[in-house]
């Protein structure tokens, strides 16, 4: 269809950048090198890139994207990192909210959180969906990133409102679905996201981390305590559901960053084993693979600055764990586990310690905003 074409260079002549979406739906029509099946991060030699990444206000590309019986079809996608907006998206609910004076609608919800802080929203182009939820469209802060939240999870603004920032996206207007079309609510121009709204949706600075004292185990054990943590966290995030994928890796690669700084972990193998973990989650529900990269970096770079480390006892049954180093502890830890404990199960080191640390540390680190 030439108008869904035309729909994309309307969007990239107002400034928004934009990606082909799959006909019909609203998930990525692009990578075709796909995130899901590629095991690097980032760019790789095949040239993989992201729809954040290819999202593009390049009218030539735009015109090749949507040409064709079947790619003209391409509903829009409108990537809000590189466009410099921050999308509310308001949902609806056959179950009224008692906290929120029995509302069915993220529009109610916004219209209580307005006047709870005393403020007005302006007005600004908006957008109604198929399912007769709204998405409000707002310039992002200068010098400012805001990430995506999901409603009643971490910084959201409320139950029934999701945001999209960085990593996310909207279906642009003029978009097809089966239950219906996007339509303009609103027209005009993007206003600037009030400042108390960025108040909210920005997480607070994490404080200072808390240094734990070294564990002390005998080198065996120590090697199945290290390999239970690589397997769980590993378990945690392949596992986390929806709204609380971000959250989860987050956690994780701060578990796996302290044990780094300890020396117990080689960096670079347990970034690989956090992005591998968190590869079934790529693509799904604007989930990018540069987003799972920033937040294994970021949790274990923050974990790092609280060090872990294990003191090994060495005796006459551990002798051959001897001399083995830090970074060998990662590609052999899961061996050591499966032999101590073919079923996988973690029961014979219940009484250990925590790797997190103390209960109260888990919180110290606010999430990036996320899926």
């Amino acid at each position: 269809m030439a108008r869904l074409r035309r729909v994309a260079l309307d969007a990239a002549a107002a400034g928004l950048y934009v990606f082909p979406v799959q006909p019909g739906g609203k998930l990525p029509a692009v990578p075709r090198h796909s995130a899901e099946r590629c095991r690097r991060h980032g760019i790789c030699a095949e040239g993989h890139q992201g729809w954040e990444q290819r999202a593009t206000r390049d009218r030539a590309q735009i015109c090749r994207w949507w040409s064709g019986d079947e790619s003209a079809r391409f509903n829009v996608g409108i990537a809000c990192g590189p466009s410099g907006i921050v999308v509310i998206d308001l949902d609806t609910s056959t179950e009224p909210l008692a906290a929120w004076g029995g509302a069915t609608t993220g529009r109610e919800v916004l219209d209580q959180l307005t006047a709870r802080h005393g403020q007005t929203l302006p007005d600004t182009f908006s957008t109604m969906t198929p399912t007769d939820g709204e998405h409000l469209y707002f310039r992002m802060p200068e010098r400012l990133e805001l990430r995506n939240t999901h409603g009643g999870h971490g910084h959201s603004l409320g139950p029934l409102i999701d945001t999209r920032g960085g990593g996310g996206f909207v279906v642009g207007a003029g978009s097809i679905r089966p239950e219906g079309a996007y339509l303009v609510a609103e027209h005009g121009r993007i206003a600037e996201l009030p400042d108390w709204l960025t108040t909210l949706l920005t997480p607070p600075s994490p404080p200072e981390p808390r240094h734990g004292e070294p564990l002390a185990l005998p080198t065996r054990r120590a090697n199945a305590y290290v390999a239970a943590i690589l397997a769980g966290e590993s378990a945690a995030v392949e596992q986390a559901p929806k709204g609380q994928r971000q959250i989860t890796l987050l956690t994780a690669a701060r578990t796996l960053g302290r044990l780094v700084g300890g020396g117990e972990l080689d960096a670079d193998n347990a970034h690989a084993l956090l992005l591998d973990a968190a590869a079934v989650h790529i693509g799904v529900d604007g989930f990018t693979q540069a987003e799972a990269d920033r937040t294994v970096t970021r949790g274990m770079s923050y974990g790092a600055r609280a060090p872990r480390r294990i003191d090994r006892r060495h005796s006459t049954a551990d002798a051959e764990g001897r001399g083995r180093s830090a970074g060998e502890a990662l590609a052999n830890a899961t061996a050591n586990w499966i032999t101590e404990n073919p079923h996988g199960r973690a029961d014979r080191i219940e009484h250990l310690p925590s790797p997190h640390g103390p209960r109260a540390d888990l919180d110290d680190l606010a999430p990036d905003p996320g899926a």
